[in-house]
């Protein structure tokens, strides 16, 4: 099925527009900066993972182009159009990494430490 996406990177950074079509069966996507889209999923698959911001958590990459859910993710869930929406990953997804998690070693918390605030 083809999907049409339009929408714009989020800041920070330049604004790019996004104009695509996506074919959730043969994973090929076209439109104006898809060669954007397809280097998303290329490092997404050499990371291993997806952020999944939406969930506070990440995915396993395997196919960007051609898992619904993945592309869901790599896109992020308020640039997809209404019938990809029900795709995007919830945090039941196999292989979901909670960010919130604390007692495994191989996920890193950020802890912020204010030392001095200047009015």
């Amino acid at each position: 099925m083809h999907h049409n996406l339009r929408f714009s990177s989020p800041l920070p950074g330049p604004m790019c527009r996004y104009d695509l079509v996506w074919d959730d069966e043969t994973g090929e996507l076209s439109g104006e900066n898809a060669d954007d889209i397809r280097y998303w999923a290329k490092v997404s698959v050499e990371n291993g993972s997806i952020l999944c911001d939406d969930i506070n958590g990440e995915i396993p990459a395997i196919n960007p182009l051609k898992n619904k859910a993945e592309f869901c993710a790599l896109i992020g869930f308020d640039a997809l159009p209404d019938s990809l929406k029900p795709f995007y990953p919830t945090r039941d997804y196999p292989g979901f990494v909670d960010f919130d998690v604390v007692d495994d070693p191989s996920v890193i918390t950020p802890k912020v430490e204010v030392l001095r605030q200047i009015f």
